[in-house]
């Protein structure tokens, strides 16, 4: 459940008459929203107030909208390397035989070049965050669904094939958390690959945009279920 659901969630539940709905509605849009009072409690308050909408209707509607974004947490951090290190977390969550690389498990092993290790196969772990592209609002209130309409970017930056034998791209919805398992190969040969993501790139560093309009092109290398140490090692054959 995005915001926008959310707010015509409330409105739906209003039992008052149209026009004490609109009333609320330009009060509430005139109104300065400051940590921690905003928008949302700003109107709930006013149709209670109203009498339009109950307090038992209104733990309805927290408690639902809850359950539906999980994930919404995620978007509050705000530190990239602890995001990055929820990722690859979370990945080992799903598999415990990944491990973190080291000189004893990789004798030519060197830090930032992959994120984890599994049965000799090298893997690089990315992850962005969901978002409204034309949002300047905080991560956590421009945070999308799965299921969303509107226009997103997520930026996969830093890729650096040569280094890696498999990548695995997490991407964060405020309901759902994706996970796409590639070969090195694939992601080198990506026909959205950018080869020149700084000046000099002296490291054949790339990045790869996905929006609405690209997404489906991973449909072919989304985890379906939990078995992602299968995923791993058919991608990493098919390098």
């Amino acid at each position: 459940m995005e915001l926008i659901e959310l707010k015509h969630k409330i409105c739906e539940s209003f039992t008052g008459s149209n026009d004490e709905l609109n009333h609320v509605l330009e009060i509430v849009s005139q109104d300065r929203s400051v940590f921690p009072f905003n928008e949302y409690e700003h109107l709930i308050l006013n149709l209670i107030a109203l009498g339009g909408l109950t307090y038992n209707q209104y733990c309805e509607i927290r408690s639902e909208y809850i359950s539906e974004n999980p994930y919404l947490w995620i978007f509050e951090i705000s530190a990239p390397t602890t995001f990055g290190k929820f990722a690859e977390t979370y990945l080992q969550g799903k598999c415990s035989k990944l491990k973190k690389p080291s000189n004893k498990l990789d004798s030519n092993f060197s830090k930032q070049q992959y994120d984890l290790w599994l049965d000799g196969i090298r893997i690089e772990v990315k992850a962005s965050r969901v978002v409204d592209k034309d949002s300047s609002d905080p991560l956590y209130v421009k945070a999308l669904s799965r299921n969303t309409k509107q226009p997103f970017l997520m930026n996969f930056q830093q890729l650096k094939p040569q280094y890696c034998d498999v990548f695995i791209w997490v991407a964060v919805f405020r309901d759902e958390i994706v996970v796409w398992v590639m070969s090195a190969t694939e992601v080198l040969n990506n026909p959205k690959r950018s080869k020149g993501q700084h000046s000099g790139n002296y490291d054949n560093e790339g990045q790869l945009h996905i929006t609405q309009d690209n997404i489906h092109l991973l449909d072919q290398y989304e985890l379906k279920d939990s078995n992602i140490e299968v995923m791993i090692k058919k991608a990493a054959n098919r390098n």
